[in-house]
């Protein structure tokens, strides 16, 4: 049989070759030795030792001997066949041990990368429970007020007032409750938001109620960059067992992306439906942007990878992350020119969760 074939069906530790043979010359077998096992050891054995040919057979591979014929001591072969093999299971276990440095290495990074991520968001929730303690209050004056003297006003006319300037005051003031409406909403996002910060801390989550606090943060983005935002969310979905401020981050992230990547009178759909093999929720958030070459699309979950100008590349590597711990599905789906379809999938609360078991009191004797 062909010594390469051989070679192809199964890894030899050692080799040895001549330089000159029948079918095949030593070059090809060294070659291929080098090429299919890195780790074989090539021992040369030849009775046409020339220095070109010792110089071209050293260039070809990793040769661990050059031996010319006739060797007249077979012990001497023994031993540097046994050397070779040393050699060559000293480097395979160095490899494996570099391996086994390099898998070390990189779960500390994502251990590092979440440590890193979970103090962030333990900063950012205490920072945003106190924002909104402190707008709270203010909020609800600037309401009350404005109520008092829209109503009065609505009431009556003054007598000295035309009807076109009271009629542009009570829609101004309209205008000023709408916008306190909306400043308490953003403040009780916030305030949810503040409460579920700590990675560790589940509870049992309603998608459509994270979706909506996502909203609330990039809605009027995308409003005013002429982007029309669609809903589409089922009524009945069954609750999911995670922690809703990694959630909505999720969520938030997505849309961002979709809003930077989608132009003026473009769509982004936000779709939320039941699922129930498996039981969960699927979550699809699609946009008619500019979509995402194949290239690019096996890479877009790596940190720091990015196509965006300034952009950390942290983004989806973090989304992705936050779906796993909750022991969920991603999918992505692009084509460039059409659009890109984000698909996450959560699975439903189990039963125990749904009914935690309840503290019973025992009455002492």
């Amino acid at each position: 049989m062909d010594e390469v074939i051989k070679m192809q069906q199964r890894e030899y530790p050692v080799v040895i070759t001549d330089m000159k043979m029948p079918r095949k010359d030593g070059l090809s077998v060294i070659n291929a030795a080098h090429e299919l096992h890195p780790e074989t050891e090539v021992i040369v054995l030849t009775g046409h030792g020339t220095l070109e040919n010792a110089l071209q057979a050293f260039k070809a591979g990793n040769i661990f001997e050059y031996l010319l014929k006739p060797l007249d001591d077979i012990a001497v072969l023994n031993t540097i066949v046994a050397r070779a093999l040393e050699r060559r299971n000293l480097r395979r276990h160095n490899r494996l041990l570099f391996e086994q440095l390099q898998q070390a290495y990189e779960e500390l990074k994502r251990k590092s990368e979440a440590l890193i991520q979970n103090e962030k968001m333990s900063a950012i929730g205490q920072l945003a429970a106190g924002v909104a303690h402190e707008l709270n209050n203010p909020l609800t004056a600037v309401l009350g007020f404005a109520q008092i003297i829209y109503e009065k006003l609505r009431s009556r006319r003054p007598d000295n007032w035309a009807e076109a300037e009271y009629e542009r005051l009570l829609q101004a003031l309209e205008n000023l409750m709408q916008g306190v409406y909306r400043a308490r909403d953003i403040v009780g996002t916030l305030l949810r938001f503040a409460r579920t910060t700590h990675p560790e801390q589940r509870q049992l989550v309603h998608i459509n109620q994270v979706l909506h606090d996502s909203f609330v943060f990039t809605e009027h983005v995308l409003l005013r960059q002429g982007i029309t935002l669609q809903k589409q969310l089922a009524p009945e979905l069954p609750p999911v067992w995670g922690n809703a401020a990694r959630l909505q981050q999720v969520f938030t992230n997505l849309l961002i992306n979709a809003q930077q990547a989608t132009p003026a009178g473009g769509i982004v759909t936000v779709i939320s439906e039941p699922s129930d093999d498996p039981k969960g929720v699927w979550v699809h958030v699609e946009d008619t942007g500019e979509g995402i070459p194949a290239d690019a699309l096996e890479h877009i979950f790596e940190p720091f990878y990015t196509r965006k100008e300034g952009g950390t590349g942290l983004g989806l590597s973090i989304v992705r992350q936050v779906v796993l711990e909750h022991q969920g599905q991603i999918h992505v789906a692009s084509e460039v020119g059409r659009g890109t379809r984000f698909s996450i999938f959560l699975p439903a609360a189990e039963v125990e969760q749904l009914h935690p078991p309840q503290a019973v009191e025992v009455q002492g004797a």
